[in-house]
C-alpha cells in the first residue's frame, strides 16, 4: 500500500487495529506484559489520533488456562472444575484489558472496554453479535472502543474462545455506519513469510493478493502455544476479511513507530494484502 493510497478523509472512515497476544505478552511466562512494548504502542496510537476499534489478543493471560481447560473445544464432563476454568480465563482477560485501558487513560485518551462474552453470543457454529450500535455510538462520541479475545458462550448449552480475528471478521461484517478503510495486524514478526519457489530460501512476503492466499506455501518459524490458531488461522482470517472488500496489513509492532507509520499509511516493510 502506497503512502498516499488510503486516506482518512471521512468522519465515517475507520481502521482496525489488533494487537497480538504474542507482541505484548511473553507467552512463555503466564500472566506476564511486556509493558516497555505496551506503553509504547499505546503512545504511537495516541500519536496518530486516528478514528478506530482496538482489538486485543490473549497472549500469556487467555492461552495457557484455555489450554488448560480445553476452553476452545466446548463442554466436557471429563475436564475437572472446566467451567471454573471458563471463568479463570474470562477474568484473567479483564485482568489484561484493563491494564491496557488504564494506560490510555492515564494519558487522558477517551477508551471504553466492550467485554466480547457480553456482546457475542454463539448458536452452534454460528456467531452473532449483540451490541454493535453501542460500538458504533462510542465512535461517534470520538471513543476508541477497545475489544479482546475472550470466551464465548453458545446458546446449545457450551462455550469457546472468541479470538481477536475472529472479532475483527465479525466487526468488518456488522459495522454499517462506518467504512473500514484497512484491518492492521500488529505483530512480533514482520509479517508472512513463504518459501521461495526458486531459491527455497524463506522470505517475507511484501504484497499479496486475495486469491493468492489459498497457495501459499508458508515457512515454518517454529510454534508457539496458541488456542487460537497460530498463523494457519490468521491465514484463514485474513481469507474471511478479504472477503468483505477490506485489505489487510500485518507489521512488525516491535519496530520502531511502525504501528503510527501504519495507522499513517506511511511506508513500512510488512506485508500487505491487497483484493482480487
Amino acid at each position: 500500500m502506497d503512502e498516499c493510497e488510503l486516506k482518512l478523509n471521512n468522519n465515517n472512515d475507520i481502521i482496525l487495529l489488533k494487537l497480538g497476544g504474542s507482541l505484548l505478552t511473553d507467552k512463555d511466562e503466564p500472566f506476564s506484559i511486556r509493558e516497555d512494548v505496551v506503553k509504547n504502542v499505546v503512545k504511537q496510537i495516541i500519536d496518530a489520533n486516528e478514528k478506530l476499534i482496538l482489538i486485543h489478543g490473549g497472549g500469556s493471560f487467555g492461552h495457557p488456562l484455555a489450554r488448560e481447560y480445553s476452553i476452545s473445544e466446548g463442554i466436557n464432563s471429563s475436564i475437572p472444575n472446566q467451567i471454573l476454568g471458563l471463568t479463570k480465563t474470562h477474568q484473567s482477560m479483564i485482568k489484561f484489558n484493563t491494564y491496557l485501558i488504564n494506560l490510555f487513560l492515564e494519558y487522558n485518551y477517551p477508551v471504553l472496554s466492550f467485554q466480547p462474552s457480553g456482546i457475542f453470543i454463539k448458536d452452534s457454529q454460528d456467531i452473532s453479535i449483540q451490541s454493535i450500535d453501542t460500538i458504533e455510538t462510542a465512535l461517534t462520541l470520538n471513543i476508541l472502543p477497545i475489544l479482546y479475545g475472550d470466551i464465548i458462550l453458545d446458546k446449545q448449552g457450551s462455550f469457546s474462545i472468541i479470538s481477536g480475528d475472529q472479532i475483527i471478521f465479525e466487526l468488518c461484517v456488522k459495522l454499517k455506519k462506518f467504512s473500514i478503510l484497512k484491518v492492521i495486524f500488529a505483530i512480533e514478526t514482520d509479517g508472512i513469510f513463504i518459501n521461495d519457489q526458486e531459491t527455497k530460501d524463506i522470505k517475507l512476503a511484501t504484497e499479496l493478493y486475495s486469491n493468492e492466499l489459498d497457495s501459499l506455501d508458508l515457512a515454518d518459524l517454529g510454534k508457539k502455544i496458541d488456542v487460537t490458531g497460530g498463523i494457519e488461522g490468521k491465514i484463514n482470517s485474513i481469507k474471511n476479511i478479504c472477503k468483505s472488500n477490506i485489505p489487510v496489513q500485518l507489521i512488525n509492532g516491535l519496530k520502531e513507530e511502525y504501528v503510527y507509520k501504519s495507522l499513517k499509511n506511511k511506508k513500512l516493510n510488512g506485508t500487505n494484502i491487497m483484493i482480487k
